[in-house]
């Protein structure tokens, strides 16, 4: 009898990859979410299409065992039992989902304490595993919370492949991939045997993590707001823009440059990892939406974020963060469509000041305020000064 894996989030990420890896290790796969005209439509079909855009060779039919909605307790019995579960539901959905993932670990306590579950974050947060983990056990009582720590594993992952909706004549449920199977993991979380193919559990992962936020995260930041700002709405387009790929290319320098010096990366490794982001962005076999990629800019321009970050990294190095200043003033141009503002616009209203504590966590006595403050005033940013 064939293992289960749950994925709870049965969105492009959840369904795309995470689902897609397990279904190619031999897992049963079990898909739960909140959204239940998803949930439906997964039931009905029980089935759905990765199309791998450039080696079709690798497309795949995912075959899907069950579909829950995320209230309904039918998906505890699969869990009870399983050694695996990932979670894709955007970071800011961790809290939610903790009220009922709770419930299950604590059904599993009592009926199956002894083996083993390891749990792997696919999502935007940092330490997302560490923040999941406080949020399911803050009602734990003392056996639980030592379960917890002896038997389930809360490991995050690096998310390189992208996944988008399916083109207007392939079914609703398909997802369009890029040709990449590899998923790092930290290797120190991982409590159960898995066999998910493609799996890279890593040591140290901690410096992984914050390498891919700032080298990919970071380049990607900086394409998307600096695409905005000149009318793109692709982002293999703006990618492929002359002018901003000398700026992408020069705050990816003064990131990687930092890095090597601070957490000791090999520089042609880390070149490499450079050279991988760029062209993964460039890849017009992925029409990527830069609304998509520029959502919730006040999250990603915060103090150990993708631009920030390596921005402090940098000063602190001295490096002149020119190629990341760009990035962070476009940044604070991008209209969000859900919010209908720009940061530019609380900078206008609150004045810089409060934008570059409240925002990016920033301290006033810090290089980098007094730089990006000089570049507000120089771009005409804050109305107040």
């Amino acid at each position: 009898m064939s293992e289960t894996a749950l994925i709870f989030g049965a969105g492009k990420t959840g369904r795309g990859f995470a689902a897609h890896l397990a279904f190619l290790g031999g897992y049963e796969i079990v898909l739960i979410d909140k959204n239940e005209q998803l949930v439906n439509d997964l039931k009905k079909a029980m089935q759905y299409d990765i199309q791998i855009v450039d080696k079709q060779e690798k497309n795949a039919t995912i075959n899907v065992s069950a579909a829950h909605h995320v209230s309904d307790v039918a998906w505890h019995t699969p869990f009870v039992e399983t050694s695996v579960v990932f979670t894709a539901v955007f970071g800011n959905n961790l809290e939610t989902l903790s009220i009922d993932f709770a419930k299950a670990l604590q059904k599993r306590h009592t009926i199956n304490p002894n083996q083993p579950l390891t749990i792997i974050t696919c999502e935007n947060l940092t330490n997302a595993p560490g923040y999941f983990k406080e949020m399911v056990s803050r009602n734990f009582n003392e056996a639980e919370q030592k379960w917890l720590s002896e038997k389930v594993g809360f490991s995050e992952s690096i998310i390189f492949r992208t996944c988008i909706e399916p083109s207007p004549e392939q079914a609703p449920l398909t997802i369009r991939s890029q040709n990449f199977f590899e998923l790092p993991c930290n290797g120190d979380e991982i409590k159960s045997d898995l066999h998910v193919y493609g799996l890279n559990p890593l040591r140290n992962f901690s410096n992984q993590l914050r390498r891919k936020i700032y080298t990919y995260n970071c380049i990607n930041a900086v394409i998307t707001y600096l695409g905005a700002q000149k009318g793109y709405s692709q982002l293999p387009d703006a990618a492929n823009d002359a002018e901003i790929l000398a700026i992408a290319k020069k705050a990816a320098s003064e990131s990687c440059d930092a890095q090597i010096a601070e957490f000791g990366f090999d520089r042609k490794e880390q070149e490499e990892w450079m050279n991988a982001a760029l062209a993964k962005f460039a890849d017009k076999n992925i029409p990527d939406p830069i609304e998509r990629n520029g959502a919730d800019p006040e999250r990603k321009l915060g103090r150990d974020d993708r631009l920030i970050g390596p921005a402090l990294l940098a000063v602190k190095h001295d490096i002149h963060p020119t190629g990341l200043i760009a990035g962070i003033i476009a940044g604070f141009r991008y209209r969000d469509s859900k919010k209908g503002v720009t940061i530019a616009d609380q900078i206008s209203e609150k004045g810089a000041d409060f934008v570059l504590t409240q925002i990016c966590g920033l301290d006033a006595h810090e290089e980098l305020f007094q730089l990006l403050k000089s570049e507000i005033i120089k771009s005409n940013l804050d109305a107040t000064n």
